[in-house]
């Protein structure tokens, strides 16, 4: 077992004298004994300190709190902050206090050298396991809280997961310290205090190890965790465009890595869908028939099929540009509704098409006009050219026409009625991300 003083919590942090600790002190139990293993370990070990206590306004002691907090620090020569933040509504107060408050601490990690430090310890990953059990969590939520995560601009530390509150109380008073009992721990409306008061006392008194076994499995389901994160990450890598999946490439895949790619892909837009979504999502939209156009909505997305590719999309993605704008030999035009840019030069690049005019009007959609590309033996409607170009619905309305007279001249990034020889002008379209 370790032996908590500051040498622990300098190896453990792994500090360097360019470090900028950040710790999140309440003036309870855990977060003093924090605060004064860190300003010991100072003597060890040079960094930047400073607590920050965030002010919910819940309690009606939360200003005396953050009194208590301050004098406290003063003592220890901890510079010292008091964050507010206003939560709305009685329902799930818990969760609306936890992001309230990782939302202000973020604001105070603003660089690689940043830390913030909290002073969760083993009792806290006990009852968050409880707490991922009663919700059906994965092996993510099993796994319980991680004692290293990327975090703001920097990354969050608790160094204290290695030991339970009697360990934490017993260094308290070995060391005269004071902190403060919250009144709302008691209260058990609250699931973790529910957890806290009636069931952990329980299962301590069957079996008074159960904590640290129950440690042991979350790490193992942890390592798990990260060797299954490998191996989604490099499959998605494979699949992925930017918002579209490549479905061809998804279907190498096992079912349960498909879907474990496609829950990745939607966690990088703050994506979480309940597992009957998912299962939704493979039957109507992915394997739905070759000439169907089926959508899904996710929150304030739509999910489409086109292609065999899977697109997820916002409503700017799929609205057409009303403006009408007037090229005049300019080396770039910037496009409206996010679509982009043209970009004009005397010089072929790839991606480019011909132009034989130095200026003229690039309009949207006008899908019903009729084009002849060069080298073509006749014209069409521009829909049925966007059909084979397999250009998707959607998109087909954002895509920039050159029109002269009246006449589809040139199509951005497809074709233009200019043969190359002829071309006085290249127009490349660079498309937002």
């Amino acid at each position: 077992m370790p032996e908590l003083n500051p040498r622990y919590i300098v190896d453990t942090v792994a500090m360097r004298a360019d470090n900028h600790l950040v710790l999140a002190l309440s003036g309870g139990l855990d977060s003093m004994v924090l605060l004064h293993l860190l300003a010991q370990a100072r003597q060890l070990q040079p960094f930047t300190l400073n607590a920050v206590y965030i002010h919910h306004g819940i309690s009606r002691h939360a200003d005396s709190w953050a009194e208590f907090c301050a004098a406290q620090c003063a003592m220890l020569q901890v510079d010292f902050a008091t964050r507010k933040v206003n939560i709305s509504g009685p329902d799930n107060l818990e969760h609306k206090a936890r992001e309230a408050r990782y939302q202000a601490l973020a604001e105070c990690i603003s660089t690689d050298k940043h830390m913030l430090l909290t002073a969760h310890h083993g009792d806290d990953q006990l009852e968050s396991l409880l707490l991922a059990l009663k919700r059906g969590a994965g092996p993510a939520g099993l796994s319980g809280i991680a004692r290293q995560r990327s975090f703001a601009a920097g990354v969050m530390l608790r160094p204290l997961l290695e030991f339970n509150r009697q360990e934490l109380e017993h260094y308290a008073r070995q060391h005269q310290l004071q902190w403060i009992e919250d009144d709302s721990n008691s209260n058990m409306r609250f699931d973790r205090n529910f957890i806290r008061h009636q069931l952990t006392p329980v299962l301590r008194q069957r079996w008074p190890h159960f904590a640290r076994t129950a440690a042991r499995s979350m790490q193992h389901l942890a390592q798990l965790q990260q060797l299954a994160d490998y191996h989604t990450d490099n499959a998605l890598q494979l699949c992925q465009r930017g918002n579209r999946i490549l479905l061809p490439e998804l279907t190498t895949f096992v079912p349960l890595q498909q879907d474990l790619v496609l829950r990745r892909w939607l966690h990088g837009y703050g994506l979480n869908p309940e597992t009957q979504w998912l299962e939704t999502l493979k039957q109507d939209v992915i394997n739905a028939r070759e000439d169907a156009s089926p959508v899904l909505v996710l929150a304030q997305y739509q999910l489409r099929r086109f292609a065999n590719t899977l697109y997820l999309l916002t409503e700017a993605d799929m609205q057409q540009p009303a403006a009408t704008l007037y090229w005049q030999a300019e080396a770039s035009i910037m496009l409206p509704s996010g679509c982009g840019r043209l970009n004009f030069s005397a010089r072929q690049s790839d991606g480019a098409v011909a132009l034989a005019v130095s200026s003229g009007q690039w309009d949207f959609g006008k899908l019903s006009l009729r084009f002849k590309p060069a080298g073509a033996s006749m014209s069409k409607p521009l829909k049925q050219w966007f059909k084979l170009w397999q250009v998707p619905p959607w998109e087909r309305q954002r895509v920039p026409l050159l029109i002269i007279d009246g006449q589809v001249a040139a199509v951005a990034g497809y074709a233009s009625n200019t043969p190359p020889e002829h071309a006085s002008w290249w127009c490349s379209w660079q498309q937002e991300p």
